[in-house]
């Protein structure tokens, strides 16, 4: 029986940012697993966004919250796999900035 899952895939560059979010009091093991179950199924509809910013290296990727962390990925549906290709802090002002648009100097 073939599973309808999706394979949650992260890339070296978004599990080397995650690690590095220790110092934000992030828990990367936490994050890291909770996206692949988060993730496994449906993952266009678990998205809180798709990412829409002039000059943005990941435009047209998904977007989701997971913790205090913002998860970019793509989906290859006739792989069925997705991919994690970044991950963000939330707490700065780019994260606000970018993905909900709140100016930080403002």
């Amino acid at each position: 029986m073939k599973s309808d899952r999706y394979k949650v895939l992260w890339t070296t560059y978004a599990r080397v940012a995650l690690a590095q979010m220790k110092e934000y009091k992030v828990d990367p093991m936490y994050v890291f697993k909770r996206s692949k179950s988060a993730l496994d199924d449906e993952p266009k509809y678990k998205a809180n966004g798709v990412s829409d910013f002039p000059g943005f290296e990941f435009n047209g990727y998904y977007w989701v919250l997971v913790g205090n962390v913002i998860i970019i990925y793509r989906i290859d549906e006739s792989l069925r796999e997705v991919y994690v290709d970044a991950c963000y802090f939330t707490n700065t002002g780019m994260s606000h900035y970018v993905f909900w648009g709140i100016d930080p100097d403002e």
